[in-house]
């Protein structure tokens, strides 16, 4: 189960925006030259932030024939959302030429594939059936979980996880991880007669992140085990604990780099991150509501299936490593 919500969840998620425009590419690509085709899921693509549109209040003419097939405006328009977002934030008139062109190449090179009779291959059918498929997941998908996650709901998890939210006090600290007291205590009598703490932790360390000077990175309380809390919390910046603090993994040498106060994010900086979570949370409960009303039987690779008491199991339990 956790790897088909992996790809319902992928699949939901790359409809949201297109892949970035390296920032020292001078100019960017024609719409023509530019990937266009509609992602597979493009009902999806309503999760998507906004992007060039058609003019508002516009009719849907045919803008062009194609050996008698006719195009739309519309039909122009719903590929603006696959384009690069450098392309996307162009004002859609500018775009038009490039992208009936492009719309006119796909129409000609579909039909001189269907005249190749290519659709008849069973390969090609097969492709055709994947992409029915993804095309049925990503409706699915859009109408019943991307409804869920409106601004009002990404609000409401915002105010619940981080409007109250106190200032939190975070510290920068490095440590030497050793494995008795004594030698513990040897490496602050060189620390107290100017050893480099950076350097001892290079080569003395058991911890791994002793490459690194046992830099621990910026950490709250209760990331911490209590012991070292209350010495590393109750230090000031510069300071080296004078004795050696012991817990499961053994004696550490301590020393505090920094301490900051950390407000909690604003809602803009987090906005994105919570919709992100909301969506993966309603993609996961639509997947758990649609597997309830199937029947599924599991087999083995050598196709036997499997014993009626796995049959459930199977689904919650990951495959072993």
């Amino acid at each position: 189960m956790a790897r088909a919500l992996v790809g319902c969840l992928c699949l939901l998620l790359a409809l949201q925006a297109a892949p970035p425009v390296a920032l020292s590419q001078p100019k960017p690509p024609s719409a023509r030259t530019a990937p266009v085709t509609p992602p597979p899921a493009s009902r999806a693509a309503q999760a998507a932030p906004p992007a060039a549109e058609v003019p508002a209040g516009a009719a849907d003419p045919v803008v062009v024939s194609v050996d008698g097939h006719q195009i739309h405006l519309s039909d122009v328009g719903r590929i603006v959302q696959s384009l690069p977002p450098a392309l996307r934030d162009q004002p859609f008139d500018k775009l038009y030429p490039d992208l009936l062109d492009r719309v006119i190449d796909h129409q000609a090179l579909v039909m001189m594939a269907r005249r190749a009779g290519l659709e008849s291959k069973p390969d090609v059918q097969r492709d055709i059936q994947t992409a029915t498929d993804r095309i049925l997941e990503g409706a699915y998908l859009a109408q019943n979980a991307v409804p869920k996650v409106t601004e009002d709901a990404i609000r409401a998890r915002y105010d619940q996880l981080y409007a109250h939210r106190p200032i939190t006090e975070e510290v920068h600290a490095r440590h030497i991880l050793l494995s008795t007291e004594a030698e513990a205590r040897a490496i602050i009598d060189d620390l107290k007669k100017g050893g480099d703490f950076v350097a001892l932790a290079r080569v003395a360390s058991r911890d791994p992140d002793g490459e690194k000077g046992g830099d621990m990175g910026f950490l709250r309380r209760s990331q911490i085990s209590p012991g070292l809390a209350d010495v590393l919390f109750g230090m000031q910046p510069g300071q080296v604990a004078p004795d050696p603090v012991h817990n499961e993994f053994g004696w550490h040498v301590i020393k505090l780099e920094e301490k900051r106060q950390v407000p909690p994010p604003t809602y803009g900086a987090i906005h994105d991150q919570i919709r992100q979570d909301l969506l993966a949370e309603a993609v996961r409960q639509a997947v758990q509501q649609a597997r309830g009303q199937v029947i599924i039987r599991r087999f083995n690779v050598d196709g036997t299936e499997f014993p009626p008491g796995r049959q459930t199991d199977a689904a919650a339990t990951p495959p072993a490593q």
